[in-house]
């Protein structure tokens, strides 16, 4: 419940009093202006609406009888079609009026209508005016006759003289009856004077309007054709008549039709005349029917509007009455209301005023009222004792102010604020640094003017794809729309941009500098390319191991079989060195891609080095000095030793290769700590001609040098870079022109002894023995090969090309050993083949080959890791020394360790 003193209860009953009041003012309003608004709808949709329809009407009846004399005076097709088009409209749109006129009149006229007669007079003028069209067409059509008719009279005039010049020559001719002692000769003047009367008759028939010239003139006509069809061309002497006569009389009958022609458009006058009288007559009924409607509507209209009025003037006099009164509450409320109200609030406005002036020992009245003024004295005082606290905020404002002044000072990146005029107005220091700007070259300048200076320094604006900008349209997009784009310095910084448009106008940019970012990622590009690469070379050594594994095997088979044929067995040898050369190659391209089959240990690096000073030495050359600084201490490392000195060699004949004049090479060892963990560091320096960024750039692609044709293939360092990746190290090259190379491998460190190198073992030929082997290849040369390497060792080879060939095989024939391609096509592949053979045959021995590296099989083909494996391409001596141990082991499963041989001096670099 509200205190009846409060000044909130006082208002609120005041405007209780102005609301009723109000609303009784709106309700009276409301329903007085409905009433208005109903009786004008009325009037208008009932009265002024048929009144607009009467008058459409009348003047649509009066356009269509106007139209009559013209529709019986048009003389062409085309004109009556499209009057017609243009009749059928106005008469629908006539229809469709007068049918809507009955039912509006029957519902708003007090008075008996008569519309019933405006539609029977509306249908009688349709009708007529339909007629009229008819009529006018009839007429076009026999008029088009006539001028056929009039056209043909010339033809009948020169018909007629030919006539007569004929039957003048018959009459001089001596055997016409009376020719002698005759005067003037009287036939020519005859036919003649026929002749032209029957076309005088025709001229006057198309002109005449009397019904009865026309019949004297018919007459005429059919006599004169009589007497012109009376002449006897049978007589010998009157034969050459004959012919024009026949053409004349043809002419006649066909001009005897112009009188039935020439009647009937004489109706058809009449007709029409008849019909255009009948449409103004039926017009001007028509016309008298629709003021007598419109008539009776005005007399309805005048009614309603009057009873508008009366509701108007109803409504007026009820809203004043209640205005007067809302009047007098609102005074009354004043009065009532504000009369102590006012010098209260005063008062406490005084003490408010004298606070904000800074008397903070101002005294508030009206604090002890228990009213709203009441309230505001107190919250006045509460306020009063908060000042000194807003002044406390506002020192602690101060002070964070201070403190983001100083973050916008300090902080990494670059900012900008530019106004909607692209006017520089607020930037930080590291703005100034990013962009080599002084506060002096950037003070009241626009983005037009920096970016100029900018451009005149070298600098490059592009998008973040590469692409040239248009720094007009991007200025205009800053505004709009949040963007980034780059500046590429001279000195190789690159620093982006990122503009956002602000509500007030304007923008604000940040700037970053991407420098080290962009060589990481060129980076990850360059790693990322040089994995899709290994990859690439993994797939296309697989296939040249496939290739060489049946040239090498067929060689060795035409050096075995023509011992007695030195000069074939030389061929022979040229050809297996070549394609012994060519599977070293390959091995380097699988050991670029990683794909190659490592065998780590433990390993000393300073006593790899040592052992590999004498074969390292051999070939340098004079001028060349090779040096060591081998750490003392070092710990083993983990990797293949025998790749390991491939890679070494590879990189000291790079080395060589660089020092064209002389100079020093030195290799040295050294134990770091990296990322991954502890790593032991080979390194290969010179102080050669090094190499520009753009070859630096590319050094570890395969086939990629820079030799000339014929010194090197361009897989060293691409072998190097693969086989230190697949040994979990990392390789690092550093180049400068003029200054030398630096190539370093680390590898990772070892948690054994080093090992002993063993000398590698050859282990000859081993003859077979009388195993049946089966020979799964799915390449017809390789397994043609291998069956005829087989059988030259003395062993049953059973050739098969699929797994599920394979399977049949084993079904009904027992063999010692299995020896399958790991990737076979089809649908089962070799480890597969395998788990189901020794299901059939438990005791069979397996021995595996491929031209992919073991590691790859094992992650890409799930070959086991306690397997007999030999790689392609094979010579015939390790398969049979393979074959030998497993038979003659009993099969349990272990497999020998492969002789590693020793590195090949002749390296192929990718520097020149």
């Amino acid at each position: 419940m509200l205190s009846p003193v409060s000044v909130r209860g006082r208002l609120l009953a005041a405007f209780g009093i102005m609301v009723v009041l109000t609303t009784a003012v709106g309700g009276v309003g409301w329903f007085g202006l409905g009433e208005t608004e109903r009786a004008l709808l009325s009037l208008q949709r009932e009265g002024l609406g048929n009144i607009a329809l009467a008058m459409r009407m009348a003047e649509l009846s009066t356009g269509l009888a106007s139209r009559a004399p013209f529709i019986a005076a048009i003389e062409a097709t085309p004109g009556l079609d499209e009057e017609r088009g243009q009749l059928e409209l106005k008469l629908a749109d006539l229809t469709g009026l007068v049918n809507r006129l009955p039912g509006l009149e029957r519902a708003s006229l007090h008075v008996p209508s008569d519309v019933p007669s405006l539609v029977r007079l509306a249908g009688r003028l349709d009708g007529t005016l339909r007629n009229l069209m008819d009529v006018t067409g009839e007429a076009i059509a026999v008029r088009a006759e006539a001028s056929a008719i009039r056209l043909g009279l010339e033809r009948q005039r020169i018909l007629g003289e030919t006539l007569a010049g004929a039957a003048a020559r018959t009459f001089e001719h001596p055997g016409f009856p009376g020719f002698e002692g005759a005067g003037t000769p009287p036939l020519p003047f005859s036919v003649l004077r026929l002749a032209d009367r029957t076309r005088d008759a025709v001229s006057a028939a198309l002109t005449t309007t009397s019904p009865t010239d026309l019949a004297r003139w018919r007459a005429g006509f059919d006599a004169d054709r009589q007497g012109l069809r009376a002449i006897d061309t049978a007589v010998p002497a009157l034969a050459i008549m004959a012919p024009s006569l026949d053409q004349l009389l043809a002419v006649l009958d066909a001009q005897g039709a112009v009188f039935d022609i020439r009647n009937r458009q004489l109706g058809i006058e009449q007709r029409s005349r008849f019909l255009v009288a009948a449409a103004n007559t039926l017009s001007v009924q028509l016309n008298r029917e629709v003021e007598s409607v419109t008539s009776a509507m005005q007399t309805a209209a005048r009614s309603r509007g009057d009873a508008t009025f009366s509701a108007l003037s109803s409504g007026k006099a009820s809203i004043l009455a209640l205005g007067a009164l809302c009047a007098l509450a609102a005074f009354a409320a004043a009065v009532y209301v504000m009369r102590d109200v006012a010098g209260n609030l005063r008062a406490v406005t005084r003490a408010m005023s004298a606070l904000a002036g800074g008397d903070r020992l101002v005294s508030v009245p009206a604090t002890g009222r228990p009213d709203e003024i009441g309230d505001l004295a107190r919250a006045f005082s509460v306020f009063k004792e908060n000042v000194a606290e807003r002044d406390q905020l506002a020192r602690k404002l101060g002070e964070n102010s201070r403190m983001l002044e100083a973050v916008f000072v300090n902080m990494n990146d670059g900012l900008s604020v530019f106004d909607e005029k692209g006017r520089l107005v607020t930037w930080n220091p590291r703005f100034l640094d990013l962009n080599g700007f002084t506060p002096a070259e950037v003070a009241g300048r626009d983005l037009a003017e920096l970016q100029r200076s900018l451009l005149r320094r070298g600098v490059g604006i592009r998008m973040l794809d590469g692409s040239s900008v248009d720094l007009d349209a991007l200025t205009r997009l800053r505004t709009e729309q949040a963007l980034r784009c780059e500046h590429h310095f001279p000195d190789g910084r690159v620093v982006e941009l990122h503009s956002s448009p602000m509500p007030s106008g304007g923008f604000i940019t940040t700037y970053s500098d991407l420098t080290e970012r962009k060589d990481i990622e060129k980076q990850l590009r360059h790693a990322q390319k040089m994995e899709a690469v290994g990859q690439l070379t993994g797939g296309i050594a697989h296939d040249f191991n496939n290739l060489l594994a049946a040239i090498m095997g067929n060689l060795q088979m035409i050096h075995d079989e023509t011992s007695e044929q030195e000069p074939v067995r030389g061929k022979a040898l040229r050809a297996l060195d070549a394609a012994e050369r060519g599977a070293t190659t390959i091995q380097r391209l699988l050991a670029f891609s990683r794909q190659q089959a490592l065998q780590p240990q433990a390993v000393d690096l300073n006593e790899l080095v040592e052992g590999m000073l004498d074969l390292l030495s051999y070939g340098l050359g004079n001028g060349i000095v090779l040096k060591t600084a081998l750490a003392p201490g070092l710990p083993p490392a983990l990797v293949d030793p025998g790749q390991l000195e491939n890679a070494l060699l590879n990189l000291v004949v790079n080395a060589r290769d660089a020092l064209a004049e002389g100079g020093t090479i030195v290799i040295a060892t050294e134990a770091a700590k990296q990322e991954e963990g502890d790593a032991v560091v080979l390194s290969v320096r010179d102080d050669g001609s090094g190499m520009p960024p753009a070859v630096l750039s590319r050094v570890f692609e395969p086939f990629f040098t820079t030799k000339r044709f014929g010194r090197g293939s361009g897989l060293g360092l691409s072998m190097v870079y693969g086989f230190v990746r697949q040994s979990g190290g990392k390789v690092d090259i550093q180049s400068e022109p003029g200054i030398g190379t630096l190539v370093a491998m680390a590898f990772p460190r070892a948690r054994m002894l080093p090992e002993t190198l063993a000398p590698p073992r050859d282990p000859g030929a081993v003859e077979g023995g009388p195993e049946r082997i089966l020979v799964v290849e799915d390449d017809p040369a390789v397994r043609l090969t291998a069956v005829d390497m087989l059988t030259a060792l003395g062993y049953r080879a059973v050739p098969a090309a699929s797994a599920e060939e394979a399977l049949v095989l084993l079904d009904g024939t027992a063999f010692d050993l299995l020896f399958t391609d790991v990737i076979l096509t089809g649908g089962m592949n070799g480890p597969a083949l395998v788990a189901v053979a020794k299901v059939r045959q438990p005791s069979l021995h397996v021995l595996f080959c491929s031209g992919y590296a073991r590691d790859f099989l094992v992650e890409s083909a799930s070959l086991p890791l306690d397997i007999h494996f030999i790689q392609k391409p094979y010579q015939k001596s390790a398969l049979a020394a393979q074959l030998r141990n497993i038979l003659g082991r009993g099969g349990d499963g272990t497999q020998p360790v492969p002789a590693r041989g020793r590195p090949e001096p002749s390296v192929l670099s990718a520097r020149g």
